[in-house]
């Protein structure tokens, strides 16, 4: 389709300026839409014309100074226009700004109101992205325009408005960088030119005084003190500048002396404070005074509570910037102690005074600071970055779904609705229905079953003895059920169990064979160890009787050497008693690495009570040829413990 020539463009915008006329005089906004549907040419042809079209309109209403309520219902058409997609998201903004251009601040007022009462639809999805910034700049001009003395109210809508408008992560008025407002500058009379300002104005002004003040005229005037006090609203205006030294000092010689005058300078006339308050609340519910800095008006100044309070929150708000954390300031913008106690002892001092001004003292120090404790909230969390207060959701996470009614653990298995619970097999039924409360019964102190060592492998025992005559086939450790149940046991009660082993694999029961072996020798019983007994003695008579040639008597010389040098019970026993701390020493020496050693501690209690003496038993069992008596005393000498050595072995030859 070809492009509207300049002509075809001018009349749809002439014939939807009629159609707009037509539908504000009838206050019926579809007529026109209904036209603007129907009328030829593409959806943006007829959007482009709809907008001049409206623009067009609402200048010659303001020309003709038709009134603020049709300026609104002209805006309110063009918002309705945009939610059909009939016209520009950015036309009401851009007519809304039109408007404020070209009224007086008293018609402004009239006509923020339609500003504020639509906040709700400047913050939908049509119209924030492309009316934020007109909205920003169109505020900012009427702020700029007002008076911030007389015009309060209204700049406070206006703010109000925005704040309402953009959401708190918005940075454009944060103030992020902690600048401040340079242009603020206080103009005060020097000494030589407010004299004759003075004199002129005494004969040419006559003021009515109230009960309990006093004529200006009558009072000798303090120049150095009205020259202290309107110094420093330079400081309150830049207070970075209180972190030079000359300034610092000028600061606190001002401060020190308007503290003083407001001290020795009471509002002890509370009946004529009183009646001015009266009078001020009677004319409008906020007063806020732009107070003069006439060298003549200071004393006055000075009795008025409004005037005293002003002052002194000034003093606690410049307070607290110099001692906050401020994430722009610099290195050198910090204070030292005797600054830091200054800033605290006049803080105290001003809250004092706030206290002390009538009316309701008390309350409003309260209310300030309630209020810079908020502003120090504020300020770090800009020191953190602004982070958002909004919880972020995750783009793809599921919708909650409602839970389902909870429902017990085989609450659809109880039969007939008693409290027996059927589980389909008469044991797991017996086991179930134990106890009631199911958790209850798996923290029970009852289910605490396995078994000591002495229990658990006194038939494996017995049955490893020859002569109880029990084959192999028949045997426990044959059985898998008890070679799980044993290797799961020496695991959390044996050290034998994690001792370094050189053989790559052996069958399973061989492996438990051995184990048994070693536990027996470690928990002996009656029978046990009479069998051990006589096993012994045999096999030292069969030493005896055996042998027949040379070979076999050298044998027996041999085996009867290794008897000699191999460590006894009491030998290893003793020595644990006479090491004591220092057996750590002699296993790093007989190399046990240090998980050994701290397996050795967490041991239980063996018969002796020392993990010294398991850790001897243990090294002399792994290689009893090479690990004997003296190879132990060999390690004794390294550690320099010879002297328990030749005590428990003797003097070497």
């Amino acid at each position: 389709m070809a492009a509207p020539t300049e002509f075809e463009f001018s009349r749809a915008c002439i014939d939807f300026q009629a159609a707009v006329k037509k539908s504000i005089t009838s206050a019926d906004a579809a007529q026109c839409f209904s036209f603007v549907e129907t009328y030829r040419g593409n959806d943006q042809e007829k959007k482009a014309a709809l907008d001049q079209a409206m623009r067009e309109i609402l200048r010659s209403l303001i020309v003709f100074d038709q009134g603020c309520e049709t300026f609104k219902n002209l805006i309110a058409m063009a918002v309705s226009a945009v939610t059909k997609e009939m016209c520009s998201a950015s036309t009401p903004f851009l007519m809304l700004a039109d408007v404020f251009d070209m009224m007086v601040l008293e018609d402004c007022q009239l006509m923020f109101d339609f500003v504020e009462d639509r906040v709700l639809t400047w913050k939908s999805e049509p119209f924030f992205d492309a009316g934020k910034n007109y909205l920003l700049r169109m505020c900012n001009d009427l702020i700029r325009r007002l008076s911030k003395s007389q015009n309060t109210v209204f700049c406070g809508r206006i703010q109000l408005f925005l704040s309402r408008l953009f959401p708190l992560s918005e940075k454009s008025a944060l103030n992020l960088m902690s600048q401040f407002n340079l242009e603020n500058v206080t103009v005060f009379a020097s000494h030589s030119s407010d004299t004759k300002a003075s004199e002129s104005a005494l004969k040419t002004e006559k003021m009515d005084l109230e009960d309990g003040e006093t004529d200006a005229a009558s009072i000798v005037i303090d120049y150095n003190l009205y020259r202290k006090f309107w110094s420093l609203q330079d400081y309150f205006r830049k207070p970075v500048q209180c972190y030079d030294k000359a300034s610092w000092r000028a600061f606190v010689m001002y401060s020190d002396e308007v503290l003083t005058a407001f001290s020795s300078c009471k509002l002890d006339d509370l009946l004529s404070q009183r009646k001015k308050l009266t009078r001020r609340d009677d004319q409008s519910a906020n007063f806020f005074a732009k107070y003069l800095t006439s060298e003549k008006l200071l004393d006055l100044q000075l009795s008025d509570s409004n005037f005293r309070r002003y002052v002194l929150v000034q003093f606690l708000i410049l307070f607290q910037y110099l001692t906050a954390t401020v994430r722009f300031k610099g290195a050198s913008q910090t204070l030292s102690e005797e600054q830091t106690q200054w800033v605290k002892t006049s803080e105290d001092k001003v809250y004092q005074l706030i206290r002390e001004t009538p009316p309701g003292g008390d309350k409003f120090a309260d209310i300030v600071k309630h209020v810079l404790q908020r502003e120090d909230n504020w300020n770090n969390w800009k020191n953190e970055g602004c982070p958002s207060y909004e919880r972020s959701k995750a783009k793809d996470a599921p919708k909650p779904k409602s839970r389902p009614k909870r429902r017990r653990i085989g609450e659809d298995l109880q039969v007939g609705g008693g409290k027996i619970i059927k589980m389909g097999s008469a044991e797991l039924t017996r086991l179930w229905n134990l106890n009631p409360d199911n958790m209850e019964a798996c923290r029970s102190e009852k289910r605490e079953f396995t078994p000591t060592m002495e229990e658990f492998f006194a038939n494996a025992i017995e049955q490893s003895d020859p002569e109880a005559l029990v084959e192999d086939q028949y045997k426990d450790i044959q059985n898998q059920n008890f070679q799980w149940k044993a290797l799961r046991l020496l695991a959390c009660r044996s050290p034998h169990f994690f001792v370094n082993n050189h053989q790559v694999a052996i069958p399973l029961p061989e492996y438990l064979d051995s184990m048994i072996s070693k536990v027996a020798k470690e928990m002996p019983t009656n029978g046990t160890e009479e069998m051990k007994t006589q096993v012994g003695e045999e096999e030292e008579e069969d030493m005896k009787e055996t042998p027949e040639d040379g070979d076999a008597m050298e044998e027996q010389e041999h085996t009867k050497e290794e008897v000699n040098q191999a460590i006894s019970k009491e030998q290893w026993v003793t020595l644990a008693k006479k090491l004591g701390d220092n057996w750590k020493k002699l296993a790093t020496e007989l190399r046990f690495s240090g998980e050994d050693i701290a397996d050795f501690e967490e041991l239980p209690d063996s018969e002796t009570g020392l993990p010294c003496a398991k850790m001897i038993y243990l090294w002399q069992d792994s290689d009893p040829s090479e690990n004997n008596a003296p190879a132990l005393r060999e390690a004794l000498k390294e550690i320099g413990q010879l002297g328990i050595a030749e005590s428990v072995f003797g003097p070497s030859s």
